[in-house]
């Protein structure tokens, strides 16, 4: 299996319908504005449960970024969907609860299963909040952004009910559109956005104003290659070593005037004694030079990029655009037309690992006045299936789907 780098982008989202907002739905993605636009009908995919005329258009209310991959997204998506079965969420903890269910066959056998309980979007939040705070998921690099004030109103009013509070390092945004929403008639649109109209809505707020593309390190790039082509001696500015830019793990500063190279474990190492001593990872990574503090993941995300993802780099230096928005633009326009389709093939059992085999069973009833979420997409419009893992059976491969990425359909 190949390694990858550490993606430009990744998120959980939760959606809901301007129709009806007792509707909602949890999902993940690396490209949320692309995925909002399959949701709505406006690009080819989307889940079959967002698919209803009745409740589109949907909203993008939130979305929690900051994963280092794909399977750590849909970890937390699947303990955000299954709020009352995660065991990241202790008892004590715990308010959402798991329900039963009774069908009786037709010979007159009661059959009882597990179900879901009803859900809302006052459920979802107070449920985000209690998984934000974990043991878990709370050391993670993980960032909170509303794109509607009134939901961001609700969050804030809940997080005045409850006497604990997100770790400071994970940052809680409102970011909302500024520029003019689609009109209800644009979303059932087939006809998706031009890479002018994408640059001009990046950086604007909302689900369209992310750049989910490592535009963002193009200048690192740039400077990468002046000074570690022209030269291959170079020393890190902390320990006075060579070193190998062909072998070794390294840092180059992201400032613009800073062109200082070191080692990743003496940045590490430098950052923990001045951050957080007791901190195997730190938050922030210190340049030795110039003393910046850079988020330690963007960080990695360079070092990844560097040493697995030549594709990548070379996509990310061929595009010649004015603007950090026209490159991203540019590259989302290339994804686009390329259509790749290779689609990793993912076990109920790699998205929850971390859970431990909660259940014998994983609901996917259809109810109208249930909450709606993304596994549904695995299952074909004709069909309602209960998953089984039996602990002495492996369990069959279901088809993933990673959402708009590059990894998958």
């Amino acid at each position: 299996m190949d390694i990858k780098p550490i993606p430009a982008f990744y998120c959980c989202y939760l959606l809901r319908s301007t129709i009806r907002h007792s509707s909602v739905y949890v999902g993940s993605s690396p490209d949320p504005a692309r995925r909002l636009a399959q949701h709505n009908g406006r690009v080819q995919g989307g889940a079959v449960r967002t698919s209803r005329a009745s409740l589109r258009p949907w909203e993008m209310t939130c979305i929690v970024a900051g994963f280092p991959s794909n399977i750590a997204a849909l970890q937390f998506e699947w303990a955000w969907h299954n709020a009352h079965l995660t065991r990241h969420i202790t008892p004590t903890e715990r308010i959402s609860f798991a329900t039963t269910r009774t069908k009786t066959s037709k010979s007159g056998k009661a059959t009882r299963r597990p179900g879901r309980p009803r859900t809302s979007l006052m459920d979802k939040l107070s449920n985000l909040h209690i998984l934000l705070r974990t043991p878990y998921f709370s050391k993670w690099p993980l960032e909170l952004r509303f794109f509607n004030e009134e939901v961001y109103r609700s969050w804030v009013t809940w997080c005045g009910r409850v006497d604990a509070y997100l770790r400071p390092g994970i940052s809680v945004i409102l970011d909302p559109a500024q520029t003019k929403p689609l009109l209800t008639e644009e979303f059932t649109s087939a006809q998706p956005l031009s890479r002018s109209k994408k640059a001009d809505l990046i950086g604007k707020g909302g689900a369209e104003g992310v750049d989910p593309t490592y535009a963002r390190l193009y200048d690192i790039f740039q400077k990468s290659q002046f000074l570690l082509d022209e030269d291959d001696s170079h020393n890190c500015s902390v320990c006075s070593e060579n070193l190998d830019i062909h072998r070794s793990l390294f840092i180059l500063c992201p400032s613009d005037k800073c062109y200082d190279t070191s080692h990743v474990a003496c940045v590490a190492q430098k950052s923990r004694v001045e951050d957080e001593p007791s901190g195997i990872v730190p938050e922030f990574g210190v340049c030795p030079s110039c003393n910046e503090s850079h988020p330690w993941p963007e960080l990695m995300r360079q070092v990844t990029l560097r040493t697995r993802g030549e594709k990548e780099v070379q996509k990310l230096l061929s595009k010649k655009a004015k603007s950090r928005a026209a490159t991203a633009a540019a590259i989302l326009e290339a994804e686009s037309e390329e259509e790749v389709m290779n689609q990793d093939d993912l076990t109920a059992q790699d998205i929850a690992d971390e859970e431990g085999g909660l259940s014998d069973y994983v609901n996917y009833d259809d109810d109208d006045d249930a909450s709606v979420a993304s596994m549904d997409s695995t299952f074909s419009k004709n069909s309602k299936q209960v998953l089984e893992l039996s602990p002495t059976k492996k369990p069959s491969k279901l088809e993933i789907v990673i959402e708009d990425s590059e990894d998958g359909g």
